[in-house]
């Protein structure tokens, strides 16, 4: 894998109290749900699942011990 992000952000990131292990930027997290999709779309998706990623990500993005991100 290469790394893309800005390394600031990514760094921080990856050193969040979010994370359950600091350093290694992986998570696990079971979910259950129903796999639905659009009439007009070929492509499957999971409410429940994507609601977790969203409050992942508004969690690392929004630690204040970070200050990566405004809000």
């Amino acid at each position: 894998m290469r790394d893309y992000g800005n390394s600031y952000i990514t760094f921080h990131l990856v050193h969040s109290d979010v994370l359950p292990k600091k350093g290694f930027p992986v998570l696990f997290h079971g979910v259950k749900g129903s796999e639905q999709h659009a009439k007009w779309s070929p492509s499957y998706f999971n409410i429940v699942e994507a609601s977790i990623v969203r409050d992942y990500c508004l969690k690392l993005t929004g630690d204040p011990e970070r200050k990566i991100c405004k809000y």
